[in-house]
């Protein structure tokens, strides 16, 4: 193990707990443990008989030595009352020999021998003799400097990179819970974990400790934004984990998207199931998995059971919840006088006890930036967003940012959420004007910088050079604005890409369809972004829901000039999911004729010609899906049929090198049962395949069957007892400034 560590990642309550676990380990006892209360004096206590042994661990490694002998002239009287015959000081400051003396001297009369005076070196030395307490406290050797450069320096694209970095902020303020062992103990059976819960209330935070803890132990991390990517990357001998958020989308699920789910997250989750080197975690709202179990056999209970992929999050003991509320004050940059306001007349209980308590409220309750915005009394702002989360973002946006904030807000949200300042600044101008606003060219730069410095650290952040919001419950927020504002026919004049159009048009399809613009308006936005040269295979999508839902006659000329063009691009792989998708569409859309009959069979014979070019080097789960979704859509069978024999024979003819990859008996039973029916229903010959599954099948009877999945060490929780006010109390008396 590493000697690297940050303790600055350690509240002081952690710190605490940390010298506690250490010296119950090294002296094999039974610490009592006390709360970090201001009169005690005590952090921990072992008393046989006579003997009376009093542990008091000082955690101010930002405070520095100074203040260290000053807390500690205070701190002897209640040592001499105490009166015991062993006293053990703990403290996070680097000590010499001439500071031990220096400390005996001002702690005159307690019972304190060098050994028994514990810097940061000799604690470091006792976690490098104790493993389990370590590995108990892992905010510890997360947060270490080793662990930190390897993950940084390890290989991840920019999506991925940006990730890392924003865990990195937030592993001190996050705290264990029961949560973290479910969670590890589904991925190591199944490999795929699905979080699910409502708005706000740690999904992602969980989801983020655990891609952590994965990169700690050298698995590649791979943060992805579709189940496309997700399968792009569930490939390859490296141990790689496969992070994908919110994965069936933030509000109402369409028919469209559910098609894309169905097609593709079961043969992903059979791709991860059978090979103990991946790892899969998607989270999801709530409600949203209800709609998606409703709507698809795929993922209906009793084809995705919840026992083995899905877990719920935000159910928090009251003991959890103290903990998360106490590292955010911690940790906040709020000053002495508003963290007493929180602690007096234990307003913090009421905090705590609230049924609308939940990390992300208390995340910005506790952010001087946002209090900024609100210009109220900052227990009455934590009091009203509390009984009322929906105006957390409200009043802020309406009464104390600017017009120019807003344009900047909405700019952001329509750019994905994430942008580059220079993407963000065009974009600024253009919402400027669109809500009535106007920016002259020679005023741009400093009307952008005025309006991003007034909302930096409370609605933006900057990470890895982009530009995002600060808080995920920006993007709900802004969402419903845009819709009970009725902005969609203000700001649609104003896109001017294919990125912005298409935020645009799923906000109106999905929430504000009836309250916007028509045909002719949508029609002019495609034409317009068609110049900042978007994917023809999107355009013909983007074209076919415009169509379908607005029912505008000019849009069918844009669907055959698209169709057109695809006609003529090249068989490229990274077209194949848009060409599966257009194939599904292809089956159930209604359009005039003569357009329906030609864009189902272009969307035939093009699916036909990239089922043979790349179906052979799928994954067979990917490959049997992809085939039977050109059999099930198709208008014409015989080409359907053609291409899965062709595909077919190339899969049988390298299949050799890939049953090399199925390490189990069992797996290749389910394998061989899979193939052998596709193969008997389209016609093909299964003697070749037989042979080869057959020599497979005596190898691994003389290796001896590999169990499909690796385990995973648990990290154990947060210790949940003593959650009293008495307790909770004793915890939050830790924060106020000494007298």
């Amino acid at each position: 193990m590493t000697t690297a560590y940050d303790l600055k990642a350690l509240s002081p309550l952690d710190f605490e707990e940390l010298v506690r676990d250490l010296l119950q380990a090294e002296w094999d006892v039974t610490l009592e443990s006390f709360g970090p209360g201001r009169d005690q004096g005590i952090d921990a206590r072992y008393a046989q008989g006579p003997d009376k042994l009093i542990v008091q661990a000082k955690h101010m490694e930002a405070s520095g030595y100074s203040a260290l002998l000053a807390a500690l002239r205070k701190e002897r009287g209640k040592a001499l009352l105490l009166a015991p015959t062993r006293y053990v000081l703990a403290t996070s400051l680097s000590l010499n020999p001439a500071r031990k003396e220096q400390i005996r001297a001002v702690m005159a009369g307690v019972p304190l021998a060098d050994a028994d005076i514990l810097g940061r070196e000799d604690i470091l030395n006792l976690v490098g003799r104790h493993e389990r307490v370590e590995r108990r406290h892992f905010k510890l050797w997360l947060a270490s400097t080793a662990v930190l450069e390897r993950i940084l320096h390890s290989k991840v694209y920019n999506r991925t990179a940006a990730e890392i970095s924003t865990i990195r902020k937030k592993l001190p303020l996050f705290v264990p819970n029961a949560s973290v062992e479910d969670a590890e103990a589904k991925l190591a059976g199944a490999g795929t974990l699905i979080l699910q819960g409502a708005p706000g209330v740690g999904k992602t935070t969980l989801a983020q400790m655990l891609l952590w803890l994965h990169a700690e132990q050298g698995w590649e991390i791979f943060v992805v934004d579709t189940l496309d990517e997700a399968l792009t990357f569930a490939q390859g001998e490296t141990k790689r984990l496969i992070l994908l958020d919110d994965f069936l989308g933030q509000y109402r699920l369409s028919a469209d998207h559910m098609r894309g789910i169905d097609a593709r997250f079961p043969p992903l989750v059979n791709r991860i199931a059978s090979s103990p080197n991946l790892r899969f975690i998607l989270t999801t709202r709530d409600y949203i998995l209800a709609q998606a179990r409703a709507m698809s056999q795929r993922l209906a209970p009793e084809a995705v059971d919840a026992r083995d992929y899905v877990l719920s999050v935000g159910t928090y003991t009251r003991a959890v919840k103290a903990r998360i509320l106490y590292n955010h004050l911690h940790f906040s940059k709020l000053g002495d006088a508003e963290r007493a306001e929180v602690l007096a007349d234990d307003f913090f209980l009421r905090v705590i006890d609230h049924k609308n308590f939940n990390p992300r409220i208390i995340e910005l309750l506790t952010n001087p930036a946002y209090l900024a915005l609100t210009n109220r009394p900052l227990r009455e702002t934590i009091e009203t967003v509390l009984a009322n989360p929906e105006i957390l973002w409200d009043i802020p946006y309406r009464q104390h940012i600017d017009a120019d904030g807003r344009a900047l807000m909405i700019a952001l949200f329509l750019n994905g959420r994430v942008a580059s300042p220079e993407m963000l600044k065009a974009a600024f101008a253009r919402f400027v004007g669109a809500l009535g606003g106007s920016v002259h060219p020679a005023d741009l730069e400093t009307r952008f910088k005025a309006a991003f410095r007034a909302l930096d650290g409370s609605v933006l952040a900057v990470n890895m050079g982009l530009v995002l919001f600060a808080n995920p419950g920006l993007n709900d927020f802004l969402e419903g604005v845009i819709v009970a504002d009725h902005l969609v026919p203000v700001l649609l004049p104003a896109v001017a890409t294919p990125f912005e159009l298409h935020n645009l048009w799923a906000l109106f399809a999905e929430r504000a369809a009836g309250h916007g613009p028509g045909g002719p308006e949508w029609t002019e936005a495609f034409d317009r972004t068609r110049a900042h040269g978007a994917d023809s295979f999107a355009y013909l999508e983007m074209a076919l829901e415009f169509y379908v839902l607005l029912g505008h006659a000019p849009l069918l000329d844009r669907i055959e000039e698209f169709l057109a063009i695809i006609e003529t691009l090249p068989v490229l792989e990274d077209s194949l999911s848009w060409v599966r998708s257009l194939l599904e569409e292809s089956g159930s859309i209604v359009l005039p004729e003569p357009s329906h009959s030609r864009f189902r069979s272009i969307m035939t014979k093009l699916a036909a010609t990239y089922l043979v070019q790349y179906g052979p080097t799928m994954g067979f789960e990917d490959f049997e899906a992809f085939e039977g979704e050109l059999h099930d859509h198709a208008d014409d069978p015989a080409v359907a049929l053609a291409a899965s024999r062709d595909a077919l024979g190339d899969l049988v003819h390298q299949l050799e090198v890939d049953l090399r990859e199925i390490d189990t008996v069992e797996d290749l039973d389910e394998f061989e049962a899979s193939l052998l029916d596709l193969m008997r229903r389209r016609g093909v010959s299964t003697k070749k395949a037989v042979s080869e599954i057959d020599y497979r099948r005596e190898q691994l009877y003389e290796e001896g069957s590999v169990s499909r999945r690796g385990g995973y060490r648990g990290q154990g929780g947060a210790n949940e007892a003593g959650a009293s006010d008495r307790d909770i109390r004793s915890m939050f008396g830790g924060l106020l400034p000494s007298d």
